[in-house]
């Protein structure tokens, strides 16, 4: 079917939108703990109905150069590789709209233009495992399956880039997101992040761990 965009749908996190202080800002616009960027916002800013934890079965890596994010890598999981129960993910339960709305956001388009249709075809989703855009980092819509009736879908890279460490502020939002969604410890969290391509060898789980113990980075 097509959905409209009332339609529910599982948006599965795994980067700084595990933090629901950092995804809110996706729906109600507003800055990015963190970050001097300040989000549009979706067209709906209602809060999501409902999250929870998953697992996602791709490895999880950091890539390219964000300008707010200190110039260091920002997370992906690998379309092309299945490692069951590799990543920490939060499904969040949205609206279709809504999840286009953060599509948009995620690689800088306008919010309601028509990079991609407002309406997805959920049928063709869901048989075809993928949708991808023609520009963007995070141009991939990654069919995960679905719960309790909803479809779950990620949003990652068509392709991984080249692997590059995350900066200080990034770890500190991914790693806060980790405990809130996983209730893990900050040695937990931060063993999990420096382990992943990108950060392997060069992150320091012991200072990133005693960062996330401190509380946020300001």
């Amino acid at each position: 079917m097509v959905a409209e965009s009332s339609d529910n749908i599982w948006y599965v996190a795994y980067g700084s939108n595990l933090l629901s202080q950092r995804f809110y800002a996706y729906l109600t616009g507003g800055p990015i703990p963190g970050s001097g960027t300040v989000q549009e916002g979706s067209r709906d800013a209602t809060l999501p109905v409902a999250s929870r934890p998953v697992r996602i079965d791709r490895p999880l890596g950091f890539g390219w150069s964000a300008h707010r994010w200190e110039n260091g890598g920002v997370c992906f999981v690998d379309p092309h590789r299945v490692d069951p129960g590799a990543t920490f993910g939060r499904a969040w339960l949205i609206t279709v709209e809504q999840l286009t709305d953060v599509w948009s956001q995620e690689n800088g388009w306008v919010v309601g233009e028509q990079h991609i249709d407002d309406a997805v075809d959920l049928d063709a989703l869901e048989t075809d495992r993928s949708l991808v855009a023609d520009e963007g980092w995070y141009r991939r819509l990654e069919y995960l399956g679905s719960f309790d009736g909803a479809p779950m879908v990620t949003i990652t890279c068509a392709d991984p880039p080249e692997p590059n460490p995350s900066g200080q502020l990034y770890l500190d939002v991914v790693g806060r997101g980790l405990i809130e969604t996983w209730d893990l410890s900050p040695v937990e969290a931060a063993d999990y992040l420096a382990a992943s391509v990108g950060n392997s060898g060069v992150v320091d789980r012991e200072t990133l761990a005693a960062q996330l113990t401190a509380g946020p980075v300001q």
